[in-house]
């Protein structure tokens, strides 16, 4: 088992070569940090101004795969405190994090909290590894999996609990606007969806010029919801990576794979990856929205005119395995579901 990075990373004065990534995956100087990711104001969603919204969210979707949220309604504090026990977490001694330090990419029981280093595609292999730690558990509407996760710091459950039941209130309303524009049927995602808290730590790295905290990747559920505080996070816009700017209390939002499916390959997922830096740490909170078992593109959005572009397939069994192999880059995830013209 690889040893986590947060256990060692702060008595580092230089990267070691197990973490430098090839030289064309390493990150430029001149990636431009801009303030033109798609801003969506949720509370106007249940006023006159939701047809302005939903216009809205759909061309961020088209546009960009990427937008950040206001006014969703998750309490502030709330926020913090999470993000506070994450926190708390990451920097508890390394024998208490090594309960939870298991291997993520041959873990059987997939709902449990799981702890490792990298990225489930390079743990414990002998290829690079990224600038990360990752904890992640299943987080389900019944929370029969609660008992499962992390017990230390002793109000993780209660604080993280109430947040996933936040997120998963916030999901409802995006996907649902979502559909709205799409033109599907209302309640078109409100069948039973997954739920996964994806949280990275990326400890202050002594040069960022020769790791990334994660790589370029599209992700493999719905759709993402992001909460972070530092600067880290870029994005692939017209073949050229830009810095998504935080902005306070906000979340950032991005379209999985799945998502480019259902709509028939009208929306896309956009690949994204994370930079380190040398004097702050960035911990960000991922919340995943996941298919429950069958993805295939929406009914309503095909026809003789627009032939469906993509096979129905099984999420957890047909494409998860195959999104953490090592052939799948980007959207090449899709291509052994693609109907062939």
């Amino acid at each position: 088992m690889a040893e986590l990075l947060s256990n060692w990373s702060s008595t580092l004065e230089a990267v070691p070569p197990s973490h430098c990534i090839p030289v064309h995956e390493r990150p430029s100087d001149t990636v431009e940090i801009v303030d033109t990711i798609p801003v969506i104001d949720l509370g106007k969603a249940n006023g006159e101004e939701r047809s302005a919204v939903v216009k809205d969210l759909l061309k961020a979707f088209e546009e960009y795969g990427f937008f950040q949220i206001i006014n969703h309604g998750v309490p502030v504090d709330l926020m913090d405190e999470a993000m506070k026990v994450y926190k708390e977490f990451f920097s508890l001694p390394a024998e208490e994090k090594a309960e939870y330090a298991k291997d993520a990419a041959n873990d059987t029981n997939r709902g449990a909290a799981t702890l490792y280093s990298s990225s489930a595609k390079h743990y414990d292999s002998e290829e690079h590894r990224y600038w990360r730690d990752v904890l992640e558990h299943s987080c389900n509407l019944d929370g029969k999996d609660r008992k499962t996760w992390p017990s230390n710091p002793p109000r993780y459950r209660e604080v993280i609990g109430a947040y996933g039941d936040e997120l998963r209130r916030v999901s409802k309303v995006i996907l649902g606007l979502l559909a709205e524009g799409l033109g599907l049927e209302a309640g078109f995602f409100d069948t039973e969806l997954g739920q996964r808290m994806l949280v990275n730590h990326y400890p202050a790295c002594p040069d960022p010029s020769l790791t990334l905290g994660v790589g370029g990747h599209c992700d493999p559920n719905l759709i993402t919801i992001i909460q972070q505080e530092v600067y880290g996070l870029q994005i692939l816009k017209d073949d050229k990576w830009i810095g998504v700017q935080p902005i306070q209390n906000a979340f950032v939002v991005n379209s999985g794979l799945p998502i480019t499916v259902v709509s028939n390959g009208k929306l896309t997922s956009v690949a994204h990856r994370v930079v380190t830096n040398t004097t702050h740490s960035r911990t960000s909170i991922g919340t995943f929205i996941c298919p429950h078992d069958i993805v295939e593109p929406a009914k309503a959005l095909v026809g003789p005119e627009n032939p469906p572009q993509f096979k129905s397939f099984n999420w957890g069994i047909d494409f998860m395995p195959h999104y953490l192999s090592k052939k799948s880059v980007y959207h090449a995830s899709l291509e052994p579901f693609k109907i062939d013209a």
